[in-house]
């Protein structure tokens, strides 16, 4: 099938939004779409053993394979038969969706967390996700809307491969594009505050100059703000339609776990957000 968009599903409302938006996503992009709809076989304690123990409990695959039946055909009623295809995966959700991933385009998850307190419900599946797959993860909260796409940049490899992705998704959706970059202005410094500022502004045009070229029907603008990236960003979203961001993450025996940026803005965002790795060489 190629390249295609991947995205998970169960029985929550969220992942019917994560679901549309991937299809809508996938349709602009001429690209298909793979549903996931994993579940894992559980343990429960059988009382009647007399002793501890555990037995398997039986589970109700073909809720499961109607669930992905359903996902299925939505996808293949807007983008044609041979653009929607499912996996119906006896993993966790995912180690599922991280199985596949490096052959995705996307990834595409929805969330529950919609603030501070409920930031445990988004842990399980985004932040792993977001944490380790190989490509772009969007996480999804809220129905698709428009406005702009966001960038956050500090000119590190890592937001490089975010302002990459964020002109593909402005080309792609139509949308414009708001590149922004933090910034923050030394009291004692060879040049004052406004010759730095200047001099930064012509280096990030001259660095976004070939992604202009690559698609230039991308209206984009470009912002220097000084301040906390994370909180800046959570602001913008208010109005944007994707905010995407590089992951700082770091690696090791323990696992991979995001940025302190990406991490708030996953947890904090009023808009879909998209979380790019730097491509492993």
């Amino acid at each position: 099938m190629g390249k295609f968009i991947m995205v998970g599903v169960d029985e929550t409302p969220e992942s019917q939004i994560a679901l549309r938006w991937a299809v809508e996503a996938a349709r602009e992009r001429g690209s298909a779409v793979r549903v996931v709809r994993a579940y894992l076989q559980e343990s429960g304690s059988w009382s009647g053993l007399g002793v501890e123990g555990y037995v398997p409990i039986p589970a109700p695959v073909d809720r499961y394979q109607e669930e992905l039946d359903a996902a299925v055909r939505f996808a293949q009623d807007r983008l044609g038969y041979e653009r929607g295809s499912g996996w119906l995966a006896n993993l966790a959700p995912a180690d599922a969706i991280l199985a596949e991933a490096a052959e995705a385009d996307m990834v595409v998850v929805g969330t529950r967390s919609r603030n501070k307190m409920s930031a445990a419900v988004l842990g399980s599946v985004a932040t792993s996700v977001s944490a380790q797959a190989p490509c772009p993860v969007v996480v999804v909260r809220g129905e698709r809307r428009t406005g702009p796409v966001v960038v956050g940049t500090d000119g590190s490899e890592d937001s490089d491969e975010a302002v990459a992705f964020a002109f593909e998704q402005a080309s792609a959706s139509g949308q414009p594009l708001t590149v922004v970059h933090f910034w923050h202005p030394q009291e004692r410094h060879v040049e004052s505050a406004e010759s730095a500022s200047e001099s930064l502004k012509n280096r990030l045009a001259e660095s976004l100059a070939p992604y202009q070229a690559k698609h230039p029907a991308v209206h984009v603008k470009t912002s220097l703000l000084e301040g906390r990236a994370s909180a800046k960003l959570v602001d913008l979203s208010n109005d944007a339609s994707l905010v995407v961001v590089g992951s700082r993450g770091r690696g090791g025996v323990a696992g991979l776990v995001l940025g302190s940026v990406s991490q708030s803005l996953l947890h904090h965002a009023d808009s879909p957000v998209a979380v790019v790795r730097r491509r492993q060489s």
